[in-house]
Protein backbone atom coordinates (compact mmCIF):
# COMPACT_ATOMS: atom_id res chain seq x y z
CA UNK A 1 0.00 0.00 0.00
CA UNK A 2 1.18 3.24 -0.95
CA UNK A 3 0.32 6.69 0.67
CA UNK A 4 1.08 9.95 -0.72
CA UNK A 5 0.50 12.52 1.80
CA UNK A 6 -0.13 16.09 0.68
CA UNK A 7 0.67 19.57 2.48
CA UNK A 8 1.72 22.96 1.33
CA UNK A 9 3.79 24.34 3.98
CA UNK A 10 7.32 22.96 4.96
CA UNK A 11 9.51 26.17 5.68
CA UNK A 12 9.21 26.12 8.94
CA UNK A 13 8.77 23.67 11.47
CA UNK A 14 4.84 23.15 13.55
CA UNK A 15 2.82 20.83 14.52
CA UNK A 16 0.71 20.27 11.97
CA UNK A 17 3.27 19.48 9.72
CA UNK A 18 5.50 17.50 12.48
CA UNK A 19 1.90 15.47 12.24
CA UNK A 20 1.43 14.95 9.14
CA UNK A 21 5.02 13.92 7.85
CA UNK A 22 5.22 11.07 11.28
CA UNK A 23 2.44 9.81 9.96
CA UNK A 24 3.72 9.94 6.39
CA UNK A 25 6.87 8.14 7.94
CA UNK A 26 4.63 5.20 9.67
CA UNK A 27 2.36 4.60 7.42
CA UNK A 28 4.58 3.58 4.53
CA UNK A 29 7.42 0.81 4.42
CA UNK A 30 9.36 2.65 1.56
CA UNK A 31 10.47 6.87 1.73
CA UNK A 32 7.59 8.23 2.25
CA UNK A 33 6.33 11.26 -0.90
CA UNK A 34 4.90 14.01 -0.22
CA UNK A 35 3.41 16.74 -2.43
CA UNK A 36 3.83 20.43 -1.50
CA UNK A 37 3.82 23.61 -2.70
CA UNK A 38 6.27 24.79 -0.05
CA UNK A 39 8.75 26.73 -1.54
CA UNK A 40 11.79 25.77 0.44
CA UNK A 41 12.04 22.51 3.22
CA UNK A 42 13.14 22.90 6.88
CA UNK A 43 16.66 21.23 7.18
CA UNK A 44 14.79 19.09 10.03
CA UNK A 45 12.35 17.79 7.12
CA UNK A 46 15.00 17.59 5.07
CA UNK A 47 17.03 15.12 6.72
CA UNK A 48 13.69 12.76 7.29
CA UNK A 49 13.53 9.68 5.48
CA UNK A 50 11.02 11.87 2.82
CA UNK A 51 10.61 12.58 -0.32
CA UNK A 52 9.51 15.68 -1.05
CA UNK A 53 7.81 16.24 -5.23
CA UNK A 54 5.29 19.10 -6.15
CA UNK A 55 1.96 19.39 -5.89
CA UNK A 56 1.00 18.84 -9.95
CA UNK A 57 -1.38 17.56 -11.90
CA UNK A 58 1.72 15.21 -13.51
CA UNK A 59 2.28 13.53 -10.01
CA UNK A 60 -1.28 13.33 -9.00
CA UNK A 61 -1.73 11.45 -12.55
CA UNK A 62 1.35 9.34 -11.62
CA UNK A 63 1.14 7.85 -8.21
CA UNK A 64 -2.86 7.58 -8.98
CA UNK A 65 -1.88 5.14 -12.12
CA UNK A 66 0.40 3.58 -8.82
CA UNK A 67 -3.21 2.72 -6.73
CA UNK A 68 -2.25 5.24 -4.06
CA UNK A 69 -4.14 6.51 -1.23
CA UNK A 70 -3.78 10.49 -1.28
CA UNK A 71 -4.06 11.90 2.76
CA UNK A 72 -4.64 15.48 2.24
CA UNK A 73 -3.97 17.73 5.14
CA UNK A 74 -5.09 20.59 3.55
CA UNK A 75 -8.15 21.81 2.87
CA UNK A 76 -7.56 23.84 -0.06
CA UNK A 77 -5.88 21.06 -1.55
CA UNK A 78 -8.15 18.74 -0.52
CA UNK A 79 -10.99 20.71 -2.50
CA UNK A 80 -8.63 20.59 -5.77
CA UNK A 81 -8.27 17.11 -5.43
CA UNK A 82 -12.01 16.22 -5.29
CA UNK A 83 -12.51 18.93 -7.85
CA UNK A 84 -10.39 16.77 -10.23
CA UNK A 85 -11.57 13.01 -9.01
CA UNK A 86 -14.98 14.61 -10.04
CA UNK A 87 -13.84 15.55 -13.65
CA UNK A 88 -10.81 13.67 -14.91
CA UNK A 89 -10.26 10.28 -11.92
CA UNK A 90 -13.91 9.43 -12.24
CA UNK A 91 -14.13 9.62 -8.79
CA UNK A 92 -11.43 6.49 -8.74
CA UNK A 93 -9.07 8.65 -6.83
CA UNK A 94 -8.80 7.37 -3.34
CA UNK A 95 -8.49 10.23 -0.98
CA UNK A 96 -8.64 10.74 3.00
CA UNK A 97 -9.01 14.78 3.98
CA UNK A 98 -7.58 15.24 7.61
CA UNK A 99 -9.45 18.15 9.53
CA UNK A 100 -6.93 19.44 12.03
CA UNK A 101 -8.92 23.06 12.50
CA UNK A 102 -12.46 24.75 13.04
CA UNK A 103 -13.33 27.26 10.26
CA UNK A 104 -15.85 29.59 9.67
CA UNK A 105 -14.88 31.00 5.98
CA UNK A 106 -14.89 29.74 2.47
CA UNK A 107 -17.98 27.04 3.03
CA UNK A 108 -18.90 27.28 -0.69
CA UNK A 109 -15.66 26.85 -1.78
CA UNK A 110 -14.34 23.91 0.51
CA UNK A 111 -15.02 20.47 -1.25
CA UNK A 112 -14.26 17.26 1.10
CA UNK A 113 -14.03 13.54 -0.08
CA UNK A 114 -16.28 10.50 1.28
CA UNK A 115 -13.74 9.83 3.84
CA UNK A 116 -13.05 12.27 6.67
CA UNK A 117 -10.89 12.33 9.68
CA UNK A 118 -11.53 14.80 12.46
CA UNK A 119 -8.42 14.98 14.92
CA UNK A 120 -11.27 16.30 17.39
CA UNK A 121 -14.76 16.07 18.44
CA UNK A 122 -14.67 19.56 18.23
CA UNK A 123 -13.46 20.06 14.68
CA UNK A 124 -16.85 16.89 13.54
CA UNK A 125 -18.86 19.13 14.52
CA UNK A 126 -18.13 22.06 12.81
CA UNK A 127 -17.30 19.63 9.80
CA UNK A 128 -21.35 18.72 10.24
CA UNK A 129 -22.88 22.09 11.05
CA UNK A 130 -20.71 24.46 9.09
CA UNK A 131 -19.63 22.54 6.19
CA UNK A 132 -22.90 20.24 6.08
CA UNK A 133 -20.28 16.91 6.46
CA UNK A 134 -22.54 13.77 7.12
CA UNK A 135 -21.61 12.21 10.11
CA UNK A 136 -21.19 8.89 8.26
CA UNK A 137 -17.97 10.69 6.29
CA UNK A 138 -16.30 11.52 9.62
CA UNK A 139 -13.75 9.50 11.66
CA UNK A 140 -12.46 10.74 14.63
CA UNK A 141 -9.12 9.70 15.11
CA UNK A 142 -7.19 11.90 17.59
CA UNK A 143 -3.82 12.84 17.29
CA UNK A 144 -1.35 10.69 18.77
CA UNK A 145 2.52 11.68 20.01
CA UNK A 146 5.24 9.49 20.65
CA UNK A 147 6.47 9.61 24.18
CA UNK A 148 9.27 11.42 24.94
CA UNK A 149 8.68 11.52 28.42
CA UNK A 150 11.69 10.06 31.02
CA UNK A 151 10.47 9.54 34.55
CA UNK A 152 14.02 10.16 35.36
CA UNK A 153 14.11 13.33 34.21
CA UNK A 154 11.84 14.69 36.71
CA UNK A 155 12.88 17.48 38.90
CA UNK A 156 13.17 17.43 42.80
CA UNK A 157 10.05 19.60 44.24
CA UNK A 158 11.48 23.28 44.40
CA UNK A 159 10.61 26.04 46.02
CA UNK A 160 7.36 27.92 46.78
CA UNK A 161 6.90 29.02 43.00
CA UNK A 162 4.05 27.65 40.80
CA UNK A 163 5.31 27.83 37.47
CA UNK A 164 2.94 27.99 34.59
CA UNK A 165 3.83 27.38 30.78
CA UNK A 166 1.43 28.51 27.87
CA UNK A 167 3.17 26.44 24.94
CA UNK A 168 2.15 28.19 21.35
CA UNK A 169 3.03 30.67 19.17
CA UNK A 170 2.57 34.16 19.68
CA UNK A 171 -0.56 34.99 17.85
CA UNK A 172 -3.41 37.02 18.69
CA UNK A 173 -6.36 33.81 18.24
CA UNK A 174 -3.88 32.29 21.20
CA UNK A 175 -4.60 35.15 23.23
CA UNK A 176 -1.41 36.05 25.25
CA UNK A 177 -1.71 39.22 25.40
CA UNK A 178 -5.09 38.88 26.70
CA UNK A 179 -4.07 36.87 29.60
CA UNK A 180 -1.33 39.16 30.49
CA UNK A 181 -4.21 42.45 30.89
CA UNK A 182 -6.80 40.49 32.84
CA UNK A 183 -4.57 38.61 35.28
CA UNK A 184 -1.61 41.27 36.21
CA UNK A 185 -1.66 42.68 39.20
CA UNK A 186 -4.67 40.38 40.61
CA UNK A 187 -2.67 36.78 40.43
CA UNK A 188 -0.74 35.67 43.45
CA UNK A 189 2.86 36.55 43.95
CA UNK A 190 4.00 33.18 44.03
CA UNK A 191 2.49 32.55 40.59
CA UNK A 192 5.19 32.95 37.77
CA UNK A 193 3.50 32.40 33.87
CA UNK A 194 6.11 31.58 31.20
CA UNK A 195 5.39 32.32 27.20
CA UNK A 196 7.14 29.75 25.31
CA UNK A 197 6.72 30.50 21.89
CA UNK A 198 7.06 33.30 19.03
CA UNK A 199 5.26 35.09 16.80
CA UNK A 200 3.82 38.35 15.37
CA UNK A 201 2.54 39.41 18.98
CA UNK A 202 5.59 39.58 21.19
CA UNK A 203 6.39 42.78 21.13
CA UNK A 204 2.63 44.11 22.29
CA UNK A 205 3.30 40.98 25.07
CA UNK A 206 6.47 42.49 26.08
CA UNK A 207 4.79 45.72 26.48
CA UNK A 208 1.91 44.29 28.43
CA UNK A 209 4.11 42.51 30.73
CA UNK A 210 6.23 45.87 31.29
CA UNK A 211 8.12 45.39 34.49
CA UNK A 212 6.08 43.00 36.32
CA UNK A 213 8.31 39.53 37.35
CA UNK A 214 5.27 37.12 37.44
CA UNK A 215 5.62 36.70 33.33
CA UNK A 216 8.23 35.50 31.46
CA UNK A 217 8.36 35.48 27.19
CA UNK A 218 10.99 32.37 26.83
CA UNK A 219 10.59 32.62 22.85
CA UNK A 220 11.07 29.18 21.02
CA UNK A 221 12.10 26.25 23.20
CA UNK A 222 12.90 22.71 22.89
CA UNK A 223 9.11 21.42 24.61
CA UNK A 224 10.31 17.97 25.41
CA UNK A 225 13.77 19.10 27.35
CA UNK A 226 12.22 21.77 29.23
CA UNK A 227 8.14 20.97 29.99
CA UNK A 228 9.84 18.99 32.90
CA UNK A 229 10.88 22.57 34.47
CA UNK A 230 7.08 23.60 34.98
CA UNK A 231 4.00 22.51 37.17
CA UNK A 232 1.00 23.26 34.56
CA UNK A 233 0.46 23.79 31.06
CA UNK A 234 -1.80 26.44 30.43
CA UNK A 235 -4.28 27.57 27.10
CA UNK A 236 -6.63 29.66 26.45
CA UNK A 237 -6.95 30.39 23.29
CA UNK A 238 -10.00 32.02 21.10
CA UNK A 239 -10.44 28.40 18.99
CA UNK A 240 -8.19 25.29 18.42
CA UNK A 241 -8.56 21.98 16.73
CA UNK A 242 -6.95 19.84 18.78
CA UNK A 243 -4.19 21.42 21.13
CA UNK A 244 -0.86 19.68 20.67
CA UNK A 245 0.29 21.48 23.46
CA UNK A 246 -2.14 19.99 25.51
CA UNK A 247 -1.30 16.39 24.49
CA UNK A 248 2.05 17.64 25.88
CA UNK A 249 1.21 18.44 28.80
CA UNK A 250 -0.41 14.80 29.54
CA UNK A 251 2.65 13.08 27.96
CA UNK A 252 4.55 14.63 30.81
CA UNK A 253 2.35 14.36 33.61
CA UNK A 254 1.29 17.96 33.97
CA UNK A 255 -2.04 19.33 34.87
CA UNK A 256 -3.83 21.72 32.45
CA UNK A 257 -6.14 24.85 32.58
CA UNK A 258 -7.69 26.10 29.85
CA UNK A 259 -11.03 27.90 29.12
CA UNK A 260 -14.22 25.86 27.96
CA UNK A 261 -13.90 26.02 24.16
CA UNK A 262 -14.95 22.91 23.16
CA UNK A 263 -11.81 21.52 20.87
CA UNK A 264 -9.66 21.36 24.73
CA UNK A 265 -12.38 19.41 25.99
CA UNK A 266 -10.98 15.86 24.86
CA UNK A 267 -8.28 16.60 26.23
CA UNK A 268 -9.02 18.85 29.68
CA UNK A 269 -11.53 17.11 31.77
CA UNK A 270 -12.37 19.42 34.57
CA UNK A 271 -11.37 17.73 37.68
CA UNK A 272 -10.13 14.93 36.29
CA UNK A 273 -6.98 15.94 34.99
CA UNK A 274 -7.11 19.66 35.01
CA UNK A 275 -9.10 22.88 35.60
CA UNK A 276 -11.71 24.10 32.95
CA UNK A 277 -12.62 27.53 33.19
CA UNK A 278 -15.20 30.27 31.79
CA UNK A 279 -13.55 33.63 32.24
CA UNK A 280 -11.03 35.46 32.86
CA UNK A 281 -12.42 35.59 36.15
CA UNK A 282 -12.25 32.11 37.48
CA UNK A 283 -8.99 32.02 35.50
CA UNK A 284 -7.45 34.20 38.38
CA UNK A 285 -9.04 32.18 41.23
CA UNK A 286 -7.74 29.27 39.49
CA UNK A 287 -4.31 30.20 39.31
CA UNK A 288 -4.37 31.90 43.00
CA UNK A 289 -5.67 28.51 44.45
CA UNK A 290 -3.57 25.87 42.18
CA UNK A 291 -2.62 22.63 44.72
CA UNK A 292 1.52 22.90 44.62
CA UNK A 293 3.49 19.87 43.19
CA UNK A 294 3.78 18.25 46.71
CA UNK A 295 -0.11 17.52 47.61
CA UNK A 296 -2.10 14.68 47.12
CA UNK A 297 -4.23 16.41 44.55
CA UNK A 298 -1.70 17.72 42.37
CA UNK A 299 -0.23 14.27 41.91
CA UNK A 300 -3.50 12.87 41.46
CA UNK A 301 -4.60 15.55 38.72
CA UNK A 302 -0.48 14.50 37.50
CA UNK A 303 -1.17 10.91 37.46
CA UNK A 304 -4.59 11.34 35.45
CA UNK A 305 -3.34 13.71 32.64
CA UNK A 306 -0.37 10.69 31.92
CA UNK A 307 -3.47 8.17 31.85
CA UNK A 308 -5.58 10.15 29.75
CA UNK A 309 -2.24 10.42 27.66
CA UNK A 310 -1.90 6.54 27.30
CA UNK A 311 -5.43 6.06 26.87
CA UNK A 312 -6.37 8.18 24.11
CA UNK A 313 -3.45 10.01 22.43
CA UNK A 314 -0.29 7.54 22.08
CA UNK A 315 1.48 7.43 18.23
CA UNK A 316 0.67 4.14 18.67
CA UNK A 317 -2.84 4.04 18.50
CA UNK A 318 -3.53 6.67 15.89
CA UNK A 319 -1.60 4.90 13.75
CA UNK A 320 -3.65 1.80 14.43
CA UNK A 321 -6.69 3.75 13.20
CA UNK A 322 -5.38 5.44 10.47
CA UNK A 323 -3.96 1.83 9.06
CA UNK A 324 -7.67 0.61 9.77
CA UNK A 325 -9.40 3.07 7.66
CA UNK A 326 -6.72 2.73 4.74
CA UNK A 327 -7.51 -1.38 4.93
CA UNK A 328 -11.16 -0.42 4.20
CA UNK A 329 -10.32 1.44 1.10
Amino acid sequence: MKVITIYPYFWDRGGAPDLALSLAISLNTEPAIVLTNSPSIHSYYSNLNVKFEKFTLKNIWKYYREDAIFISHHRKQTSILVFLNLFLFGNHLKLIHVAHSLFDNLKYFSYFPKNIVAVSNAVKQNLMSYFGVKESQIHVIFNGMKDRFQREEILPIHDGIIKVILPAALFPVKQQVELVKNTKGKISSHIEIFFAGKGPTEEILRKAIGTSKQYKILGFIDIYKELYKYDYVCLFSKKEGLPLSLIDGCMFMKPLITNDIPSVLDVNINGYNGYVLSSWEELIQCFNSLPFPNSKEYKRYSLNSRHLYEKQFSFDKMICAYKELLNKM
